[in-house]
């Protein structure tokens, strides 16, 4: 996988390689908070931000349910080749 620093050209961080091997499952590594600020972010790029009196005012059942429904529209969305829903 390239580098997410360097973006393969070689850098400190991939020593110099510009790549870095995945030898292991993601999820042994990927912290919660690092799932927490990807689900909030998606959740910004849909118009949720997470701000006062955005998703993080937003009781946890609002949130999974916005996200099952945007995961849905998504998954049909593209099932059925639609462009704009």
């Amino acid at each position: 996988m390239d580098c997410v620093r360097c973006g393969g050209a070689g850098c400190d961080l991939c020593d110099k390689k510009g790549t870095f091997d995945i030898d292991r499952c993601p999820l042994e590594i990927i912290t919660d908070d690092v799932v927490d600020m990807m689900e909030l972010a998606d959740l910004w790029e849909k118009g949720l931000p997470p701000v006062a009196g955005g998703v993080l005012d937003q009781a946890a059942m609002f949130v999974a349910a916005a996200r099952f429904y945007f995961g849905e529209k998504a998954y049909w969305k593209n099932k059925l080749g639609i462009l704009s829903f």
